[in-house]
């Protein structure tokens, strides 16, 4: 059985989801090296970080440590989020301050970090931004500064987030480092510099919905005329009753999908079928 046309049969496509955005996979690879190398500044150590992931959920609340970040470009600001949860921040305070992971594993529980512990993770938020703006701007082919100002904004994540998750290893230390991006932001920025990429994905999307569209059963229905009865007339009325039209087969028909008046048309004959011949279309 058809159905009639309706509204949710034009609706925007979904959006598309982050394994679709173009060289996504590219971008993380970019980042563990570009924070491989700010780590190896604050110490030539054997660092090791993995691009584990990339999604659309924000870092859990727990241990971490947080920073605002802020690049600026050409084509505007992009704002992000760097957060080291407690195992990394171990592994980062051990390797920089001289361990070689022959000593007992370092934890720091629940204490607050000493004044240098805080200055050596600063010294390395601070080189990881670096090297992050560097990468930016190698992929997106575009010069990306670092705003350095400890009041950057919050970040934006009403449209959804880009979440890039890397896992540390050094010596017998493993923790975690995540970049977070409002998505809106990044796309905007992909879209400056690879934008035929980004448009032949959400085209795709298009695509396929109209594909789908395309296929679904619409209910047409012709009108020839209209006719006005008393509430008397129509309540004695008996199956087999007449109902003389005004209207002749000669004058044009209206032809209807879900309560909308879609074409004028002509009635006719194919074989031993009425038929209608489309018109033209009402707007």
């Amino acid at each position: 059985m058809g159905q009639n046309l309706r509204a949710a049969h034009f609706r925007a496509p979904p959006r598309p989801s982050l394994a679709t955005l173009p060289r996504l996979g590219r971008l993380a690879s970019g980042l563990a090296d570009a924070c491989t190398q700010g780590l190896s500044a604050l110490r030539a150590a054997p660092w090791q970080l993995t691009a584990e992931a990339v999604s659309e959920t924000e870092p859990a609340a727990g241990e971490n440590e947080r920073a605002r970040l802020r690049f600026e470009s050409d084509r505007g600001s992009l704002t992000a989020l760097l957060v080291i949860d407690k195992p990394a921040i171990s592994a980062l305070i051990e390797a920089a301050m001289g361990g070689t992971g022959a000593e007992p594993a370092f934890t720091l529980h629940e204490r607050p970090l000493s004044r240098i512990e805080a200055g050596v993770l600063r010294l390395a938020m601070a080189a990881l931004a670096t090297r992050i703006a560097s990468a930016l701007g190698d992929f997106l082919l575009c010069p990306m500064r670092l705003f350095e100002d400890d009041d950057a904004p919050e970040l934006d994540t009403a449209s959804g987030v880009a979440q890039f998750r890397f896992v540390l290893n050094i010596f017998s230390y493993s923790g975690e480092i995540a970049l977070v991006f409002a998505r809106d932001e990044l796309e905007r920025q992909i879209a400056g510099g690879g934008g035929e990429q980004l448009e032949d994905a959400r085209a795709s999307q298009r695509q396929r919905l109209q594909q789908e569209v395309g296929k679904s059963e619409i209910t047409l229905t012709v009108s020839l005329a209209t006719e006005s009865l008393t509430l008397d007339t129509l309540a004695s009325m008996q199956p087999g009753k007449l109902i003389a039209l005004a209207a002749t087969t000669a004058q044009p028909v209206t032809v209807w999908s879900g309560g909308i008046a879609a074409y004028e048309a002509t009635l006719g004959r194919s074989g031993d079928r009425y038929a209608v011949t489309l018109v033209r279309a009402i707007t």
